[in-house]
Protein backbone atom coordinates (compact mmCIF):
# COMPACT_ATOMS: atom_id res chain seq x y z
CA UNK A 1 0.00 0.00 0.00
CA UNK A 2 2.52 2.98 1.15
CA UNK A 3 4.63 1.28 -2.12
CA UNK A 4 2.05 2.15 -4.46
CA UNK A 5 1.12 5.41 -3.04
CA UNK A 6 4.67 6.64 -3.62
CA UNK A 7 4.62 4.97 -7.15
CA UNK A 8 1.70 6.98 -7.90
CA UNK A 9 2.86 9.90 -6.54
CA UNK A 10 5.84 10.01 -8.64
CA UNK A 11 3.77 10.11 -11.58
CA UNK A 12 1.69 13.46 -10.19
CA UNK A 13 4.78 15.42 -9.05
CA UNK A 14 6.57 14.55 -12.43
CA UNK A 15 3.53 15.91 -14.28
CA UNK A 16 3.42 19.10 -11.76
CA UNK A 17 6.85 19.68 -12.77
CA UNK A 18 6.42 19.06 -15.98
CA UNK A 19 3.71 21.72 -16.45
CA UNK A 20 5.13 24.36 -13.89
CA UNK A 21 6.75 27.79 -15.46
CA UNK A 22 10.56 28.01 -14.44
CA UNK A 23 10.08 29.94 -11.26
CA UNK A 24 6.41 28.34 -10.62
CA UNK A 25 5.76 27.44 -6.99
CA UNK A 26 3.25 24.84 -5.89
CA UNK A 27 1.67 24.31 -2.36
CA UNK A 28 1.17 21.11 -1.33
CA UNK A 29 -0.87 19.84 2.02
CA UNK A 30 -0.26 16.30 3.18
CA UNK A 31 -0.07 14.27 6.43
CA UNK A 32 2.30 12.07 7.56
CA UNK A 33 0.59 8.58 8.47
CA UNK A 34 1.50 5.73 10.36
CA UNK A 35 1.30 2.12 8.98
CA UNK A 36 2.19 -1.04 10.61
CA UNK A 37 2.92 1.14 13.46
CA UNK A 38 6.00 2.73 11.69
CA UNK A 39 5.85 6.46 11.36
CA UNK A 40 5.80 7.11 7.22
CA UNK A 41 7.58 11.05 6.72
CA UNK A 42 5.45 11.65 3.38
CA UNK A 43 6.30 15.55 3.53
CA UNK A 44 9.90 14.30 3.14
CA UNK A 45 9.78 11.63 1.25
CA UNK A 46 7.84 13.39 -1.42
CA UNK A 47 10.31 16.28 -1.32
CA UNK A 48 13.00 14.18 -2.28
CA UNK A 49 10.71 12.88 -4.64
CA UNK A 50 10.23 16.70 -5.99
CA UNK A 51 14.08 17.63 -5.71
CA UNK A 52 14.73 14.44 -8.18
CA UNK A 53 12.53 15.89 -11.17
CA UNK A 54 13.74 19.12 -10.39
CA UNK A 55 11.72 21.06 -8.07
CA UNK A 56 13.44 22.48 -4.81
CA UNK A 57 11.84 22.40 -1.58
CA UNK A 58 11.37 25.86 -0.63
CA UNK A 59 9.34 25.11 3.19
CA UNK A 60 8.06 22.40 4.62
CA UNK A 61 5.38 24.22 7.10
CA UNK A 62 3.85 21.88 10.32
CA UNK A 63 0.96 22.49 12.13
CA UNK A 64 1.60 23.77 15.79
CA UNK A 65 -0.67 20.64 16.39
CA UNK A 66 -0.37 17.56 14.60
CA UNK A 67 -3.06 14.66 13.53
CA UNK A 68 -3.49 11.17 15.42
CA UNK A 69 -3.33 7.91 13.46
CA UNK A 70 -6.16 6.43 12.08
CA UNK A 71 -8.50 4.13 14.51
CA UNK A 72 -6.99 0.94 13.12
CA UNK A 73 -4.11 1.94 14.00
CA UNK A 74 -4.68 3.08 17.43
CA UNK A 75 -5.91 -0.23 18.79
CA UNK A 76 -2.95 -1.58 17.84
CA UNK A 77 -0.57 0.97 18.10
CA UNK A 78 -1.77 3.49 20.63
CA UNK A 79 -2.18 7.30 19.51
CA UNK A 80 0.81 9.51 18.47
CA UNK A 81 0.74 13.22 17.19
CA UNK A 82 1.84 12.81 13.50
CA UNK A 83 2.87 16.21 11.35
CA UNK A 84 0.36 18.14 9.25
CA UNK A 85 2.29 20.07 6.69
CA UNK A 86 2.10 22.29 4.10
CA UNK A 87 4.95 22.25 1.03
CA UNK A 88 6.09 24.86 -1.02
CA UNK A 89 7.94 23.76 -4.25
CA UNK A 90 9.80 25.97 -6.93
CA UNK A 91 11.13 25.00 -10.35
Amino acid sequence: MVRNYFYEMCFVIYEIARILKISGMVAMVNDNVRYAGEEIPVDLILSDIAESFGLQTRHIWTLERGKGNSSQQMGHHGRSELRKCVYIWEK
